[in-house]
């Protein structure tokens, strides 16, 4: 009910106000229901030579850029993290595929493999994720049917131009894990240079710290390769230009020549295993008076490698041609008054992180927080 006044005017006098109450008979109409909004995940991979990174969901995780594949006739443990079938044929990616027997090993830096089994670390990235696939499958339920997904794809990878060889790799996405089918439907994709989510958290900290640079550039560290890239800060995007990789450089490398330096001198009679070396330098660590530590296990003693693994970065830094021109560049950047960024898994290891930063002796080297994913995690 709402009430009305009226007024009479008749013969230009006015009546005295009348209030009369009447009955609204339109009902309201029901708010329209708001459609669902579908969100299509979004898989990041960076595809390296020698780990293969990945984020989706929130959560970030890797593998070693191993596959083994078996045969039609060759039968695959079910449950496994990174074991899927491809076709007729099995395949196993990262620990799985080490710990596995059988088939034929593929590594990633070798034979072109990033890019021809590109469909492979895809699929690996999907199958070694804890729960993405699992909830698919507790949302469909039992049955037969192929459970089908829609990705957006973002590649972060130094072969980025060849986008027919990358586009075919995204046509075969259909597989078979925890013995159900999927195939997935990729609906968009974002090519980018390597080390672009780098890119995008160093403008942001130059943002944040009230810079003005136009210029700045980002050295990657990986497991197989160290790359310098050159970035314009204008527009409100990073540019690359110019970008300068030294294959077979990077921490499996400097594990070499931390190796070779172990094995100099009286060594008591210890034979040092690649594998507990690579854990020493991965938990190595520097003082505050520059003394570096890497200690190794040996049976019920342990021993402190540190000095080998200074002279190992040493030569490192001495003996590979494209390395020691690469950071003589870097100096002379520095000198122009141009930030360096550090990311990378390489600058994840205290030691090699101090060793560069020292190496290039500017305030304008900084080391990006979470070094070894901010590649990936930077485009969120």
């Amino acid at each position: 009910m709402k009430p009305q006044t009226l007024e009479n005017t008749t013969n230009g006098k006015t009546s005295p106000s009348l209030d009369i109450t009447t009955t609204d008979t339109t009902a309201t109409a029901p708010a329209p229901k708001k459609a669902k909004t579908v969100t299509v995940p979004e898989l990041i991979i960076d595809g390296g030579s020698s780990r293969t990174k990945y984020y989706l969901e929130k959560i970030t995780g890797s593998y070693q850029s191993v596959c083994r594949k078996f045969t039609k006739a060759q039968e695959l443990p079910t449950g496994y993290l990174g074991v899927f079938k491809i076709g007729d044929n099995g395949y196993a990616v990262g620990d799985s595929a080490l710990s596995l027997s059988g088939g034929d090993l593929e590594e990633g830096y070798a034979n072109d493999n990033k890019i021809k089994l590109l469909n492979v670390w895809i699929v690996g990235a999907l199958c070694t994720h804890p729960s993405f696939l699992f909830k698919r499958i507790k949302k469909t339920g039992k049955g037969n049917g192929v459970i089908k997904i829609d990705l957006k794809i973002a590649l972060l990878s130094l072969s980025s131009h060849r986008k027919k060889e990358i586009e075919k790799a995204f046509s075969n996405l259909k597989f078979e894990f925890d013995e159900r089918l999927f195939e997935i439907n990729v609906v968009s994709y974002n090519l980018y240079p390597e080390g672009y989510g780098a890119a995008c958290a160093a403008k942001k900290h130059i943002k944040e710290s009230g810079g003005k640079d136009i210029r700045f550039h980002v050295l990657d560290l990986g497991g197989g390769t160290l790359t310098h890239t050159p970035y314009s800060n204008q527009n409100g995007v990073p540019r690359a230009s110019n970008q300068n990789s030294v294959s077979g450089a990077g921490v499996v490398s400097i594990t070499e020549f931390f190796a070779k330096e172990s094995a100099k001198g009286d060594t008591g009679g210890n034979i040092y295993h690649f594998s507990r070396l690579k854990d020493a330098l991965e938990s190595s660590t520097v003082s505050e008076l520059g003394e570096y530590s890497a200690e190794i296990v040996l049976g019920d003693s342990t021993r402190d490698l540190g000095d080998r693994l200074k002279s190992g970065l040493e030569a490192w830094s001495r003996e590979i041609i494209g390395v020691r021109e690469l950071l003589r560049d870097l100096r002379q950047i520095l000198r122009k008054g141009e930030r360096v960024y550090l990311t990378g898994g390489g600058f994840r290891i205290a030691a090699v992180q101090a060793f560069i930063t020292s190496y290039l002796g500017s305030e304008l080297v900084v080391t990006l927080d979470n070094p070894d994913t901010v590649n990936i995690t930077g485009l969120d």
